[in-house]
């Protein structure tokens, strides 16, 4: 991966995983110092404690708890550290006793699989307690194949090329190996919902993708002898983000590079948002500052290095309100807004209706109905009046004052683009092993 992901270093290269084991696992915080959790189970399951001796449970829905450093379960409590693992289907008594090879059941995959919190899980269920044994973290520990099927599901599109689909399958397992290197004493190596490498269980896996990405089972990057930091992204906006930008640290391998990321839909977004709703939203994070008068950012075309990163992309966005102000990162922000990315400028602009409701008339010229039309119009847009403050911009304090973001990419814009693998591998006519060169 080097015009993407890298640049084009010698010290980087793909390799086989050490085979230690047939069949590396990884450890997934499904549920991180909560007070409960919450498992179903469609048929008969088994825990296994620590000392090794099990107990059987009924199908049903359980509410794992935490208390005094102990596991919760109805009137029962445990150990730290136990397994849940599904019992596997029990042949009847007289066909066991024939020597028959007992029959694989037809009930779907997705049947047979145990559930926190309403996520279907494969593999091994463990739970610990945390926080001094207050509260629960619940591991899902899954093959790492398993992970990266599920993590490459929302990722990609089975009819995008299979040289696109072949990158990021060696990105996502070589960034979980990375952190699975890294794991020490720490309960798991990533949570379900990490930025970027969101983990669903089962729900998440595209057999067609998993085809594929099998093409490249085992395949890790690595950089001077230890395995790559391969971060994706959804889409960068036409350049990707550098890890001293996105990470505050330096990784050689990460630096910005030219996207190919232009047919992405949200390669350039705009959102309309009442100043009140975010004066609202600030509230309701704890942020009483009162109705919004004004806010600091500078223009991207001139960009101050105090609240914009060398890229462009917000650092921090302060608000002025009539009992405070707050200042939030550029990432916080967009967060808090649901905005594509930090990539963005604001503008103000007149309160446009987004549909028009339009009257239906027969051939007389009667009217027997009135239908709803959606619109797009763009409207007059100019930057907010600004003081002699740098950077400061005022509001007007209007009812329907409105504030239009207009931006760039989808995510952090760091390490391998999902949109700007597919550019590459389209541009190179999904050449059979073109994915080594995305």
């Amino acid at each position: 991966m080097k015009k993407l992901l890298f640049t084009v270093l010698s010290a980087l290269c793909i390799l086989l995983m050490p085979a230690v084991q047939a069949a590396p696992t990884i450890d997934i915080g499904l549920v991180v110092s909560q007070y409960s959790a919450e498992v179903e189970a469609p048929a008969g399951f088994i825990i296994t404690l620590p000392d090794g001796s099990r107990e059987e449970y009924g199908a049903g829905k359980y509410f794992f708890s935490a208390g005094q450093g102990r596991i919760r379960l109805d009137k029962k409590t445990y150990p730290d550290g136990i397994v849940l693992t599904l019992q596997e289907p029990k042949e009847p008594a007289a066909k066991a006793a024939s020597g028959k090879a007992p029959a694989v059941s037809k009930r779907p995959a997705a049947q047979r699989l145990l559930s926190v919190n309403k996520q279907e899980c494969p593999g091994e269920i463990w739970i610990y307690t945390t926080d001094g044994g207050t509260d629960l973290t619940v591991v899902n520990r899954v093959s790492l194949e398993t992970y990266v099927n599920s993590v490459l599901g929302p990722k990609s599109s089975p009819i995008w090329p299979d040289e696109a689909i072949k990158a990021q399958a060696v990105a996502v397992r070589s960034l979980a190996w990375y952190f699975k290197s890294r794991q020490g004493a720490s309960l798991y190596a990533v949570r379900a919902m990490e930025p970027g490498s969101f983990y669903g269980g089962e729900r998440t896996v595209n057999g067609n993708l998993a085809k594929v990405s099998a093409q490249t089972v085992g395949q890790v990057l690595y950089y001077d002898g230890a395995p790559a930091a391969c971060y994706t992204s959804e889409s960068s906006g036409g350049r990707t983000v550098s890890a001293a930008e996105a990470l505050g640290r330096n990784i050689p391998y990460l630096p910005s590079v030219l996207d190919y990321d232009k047919d992405c839909p949200g390669f350039a977004w705009e959102k309309r948002i009442p100043v009140s709703t975010i004066s609202r939203i600030l509230n309701q994070l704890g942020h009483p500052i009162g109705k919004l008068t004004g806010y600091r950012l500078s223009a991207q075309d001139k960009p101050d290095e105090r609240d914009r990163f060398a890229s462009g992309r917000v650092r921090y966005i302060s608000w002025q309100g009539e009992t405070g102000s707050v200042t939030l990162t550029g990432r916080e922000f967009a967060d808090m807004l649901a905005l594509s990315s930090n990539d963005f400028d604001v503008f103000l602009t007149e309160a446009l209706p987004d549909k028009l409701d339009i009257p239906i008339e027969n051939s007389a010229g009667i009217e027997i109905g009135r239908k709803e039309m959606p619109i797009d119009v763009k409207g007059p847009t100019e930057p907010v009046w600004k003081s002699t403050l740098p950077g400061f911009h005022f509001l007007t304090g209007s009812k329907d004052e409105m504030l239009l973001f207009r931006g760039k990419g989808i995510g952090t814009g760091l390490g391998l683009s999902k949109w700007g693998a597919r550019g590459m591998a389209d541009a190179a006519g999904d050449k059979a092993g073109y994915y080594r060169q995305i």
